[in-house]
């Protein structure tokens, strides 16, 4: 009996104890309920007022945390969805005169066009479809860049120049290719090497493969020639182009038109130049500074070919491959542009 009367007593001290606890404790909490924030206390508290031993802890998740059927697969903002092409421009490029600020010329022959008309003209094309309508080759595709040590190559024909592919112009424009195609445009590259043979015999070669090109593919409306320039300084020291790309150095991109000048027929030459214009400023526009001034001469370099060939330069013997490669999805990205025409 006297152990009884004294668990009596310790139970009743226990009460007013968790009483006054529970008292002061609401003197401290601005919301007297915010002790339930803190479990174990809450706990105690319940248990020492109404004598009942607390209970445990919760071992299956709570409602909340449960997952319910729905919740054990991804929702629509993390599930994993097949990648997407990029989408294509639904309007036509614009170009006015205020954008002739952004074209600038070198001239290698004596022509002088009027570029804000040209720029401004229209571009009459579509390189939406599912015949090719771009065709990339490389009358010089042993060209080559400065080598570095993650870019080292067996020289061929002489300096900057190799037939590893890994490091020569048929790279480049592997990865034009590749660009370009995820955007949707169906694009045929001629990965011949048309100076392997004799460098002086490039451009006969070149002329046969786009004509012929031409002649099963007339959907063909675009195509460009890709190569690399190059200039050396008096103590023989490459030059280089200097550009930026998302904070990296990138190789700039230069466009050469050919005309007339020397006599041969080249009806074309002034449509290919409008077109050199419009891609000139759309390159600007995706990354400024990329750009090189356009190059005019007087050799007429195949364009005669079709009205919408050029050569585009990518970077110079003095630039890295990998520099040469960041200026690539800038070009890509000016020719999606210009995918529907322009004005």
């Amino acid at each position: 009996m006297r152990d009884k009367d004294q668990a009596k007593k310790v139970g009743a001290l226990a009460i007013v104890l968790a009483i006054l606890l529970r008292l002061i404790l609401g003197a401290v909490f601005a919301d007297g309920d915010s002790i339930f924030s803190y479990p174990r206390l809450a706990s105690f508290l319940i248990s020492a007022e109404t004598g009942r031993a607390p209970e445990q802890e919760q071992t299956q998740p709570s409602e909340s945390t449960e997952p319910s059927q729905e919740s054990t697969e991804p929702s629509e903002t993390t599930e994993p969805t097949e990648p997407t092409q990029p989408q294509l421009p639904v309007e036509r490029a614009i170009f006015t005169e205020e954008d002739a600020q952004y074209v600038s010329v070198n001239y290698g022959c004596k022509l002088r066009p009027d570029l804000t008309t040209l720029l401004t003209q229209e571009l009459n094309w579509d390189l939406t479809g599912d015949e090719p309508t771009v065709l990339i080759l490389h009358t010089h595709g042993t060209e080559a860049f400065m080598p570095t040590q993650d870019s080292q190559y067996e020289e061929f024909g002489g300096e900057f120049r190799t037939k590893d592919e890994r490091y020569n112009m048929l790279s480049i424009g592997d990865e034009l290719t590749r660009l370009l195609t995820e955007a949707g445009i169906s694009v045929i590259h001629d990965r011949t090497l048309h100076d392997l043979n004799d460098y002086n015999d490039s451009y006969d070669n070149s002329r046969v493969a786009v004509q012929e090109y031409l002649k099963k593919y007339p959907s063909i409306q675009l195509v460009l020639d890709l190569h690399r320039d190059a200039a050396e300084y008096q103590d023989g020291t490459q030059w280089a182009t200097s550009a930026t790309v998302d904070g990296k150095p990138s190789a700039q991109v230069m466009l050469v038109v050919g005309t007339n000048a020397t006599g041969l027929n080249h009806p074309n030459w002034q449509t290919n130049m409008a077109l050199a214009e419009k891609l000139q400023v759309a390159i600007h526009r995706v990354c400024p500074g990329v750009e090189r001034a356009i190059n005019l001469r007087g050799s007429r370099f195949n364009h005669d070919l079709s009205p919408g060939a050029l050569i585009a330069e990518i970077g110079s013997a003095g630039n890295t491959h990998e520099e040469a490669m960041r200026a690539v999805p800038v070009l890509a990205e000016a020719i999606v542009s210009l995918v529907h025409g322009a004005n």
